[in-house]
């Protein structure tokens, strides 16, 4: 296998971005003492608007789940405090070890990529500001009408870029949304546990505690 055709594609927010920093600034500015509670709640109604029809893009899909957390807390909202979260999306920070990790990457030969359910705009603006890093492609919800774990990412990935099944690994934070599928299609996934999330990787072909640690595991796995 010629060192170019090896694929990597990422999950970007909780695994090359801190989107528990990130929510926690956004949800504070709006809800000072509450952020944490809100949290809880949205990650509880992220995936059920999501699944919902029609389809909507992730700003408004996350207007939507916040407005859910917070009725469900009773907690009151300004009206224009709804699309905090889409607003500083993009301005989430990079976790301390991603960019040294992608371009580690990058020098020994793989091709990088991004499978998202953020909008085209949402991403273009993380690459552009907290993740400073060249990507071979990025696929989007937004581009596919589809929010992981759905099918739409990883077809399109599988679609355009034809990887054969030694030749593709991708990398989440969330078995559900990123290992599950990329097994379910007969690919190798890497699951990366930061903080306290549940350490089972179920199918994962492989589990790393962070974006450091992963250059050892993918070179061990080809």
């Amino acid at each position: 296998m010629a060192m170019s055709e090896r694929w990597v594609t990422f999950d970007c927010y909780g695994t090359m971005i801190d989107w528990r920093v990130g929510m926690e600034a956004a949800l504070d500015a709006v809800a000072p003492g509450r952020a944490d509670d809100l949290i809880a709640a949205y990650h509880e109604f992220e995936p059920q608007v999501e699944a919902e029809t029609p389809y909507r893009v992730y700003r408004e899909i996350q207007r939507e789940a916040l407005t859910r957390a917070a009725h469900r807390l009773d907690i009151t909202l300004d009206a224009d405090a709804g699309g905090v979260l889409g607003e500083s999306l993009p301005t989430w920070p990079a976790f301390p070890d991603s960019i040294a990790a992608l371009d580690g990457l990058r020098s020994a030969g793989f091709r990088l990529g991004i499978l998202t359910n953020a909008d085209v705009d949402m991403i273009q603006g993380t690459l552009a500001g907290p993740l400073p890093v060249e990507f071979d492609t990025v696929i989007t919800a937004e581009e596919v009408r589809s929010y992981k774990p759905g099918p739409g990412q990883f077809d399109a990935f599988i679609s355009r870029h034809a990887p054969g099944r030694a030749d593709w690994i991708h990398v989440g934070n969330s078995v559900w949304h990123d290992c599950e599928p990329a097994h379910e299609r007969g690919f190798r996934s890497v699951y990366v546990h930061r903080r306290n999330e549940s350490r089972d990787g179920g199918c994962a072909t492989a589990v790393v505690p962070d974006l450091a640690s992963l250059q050892a595991a993918l070179e061990s796995l080809t």
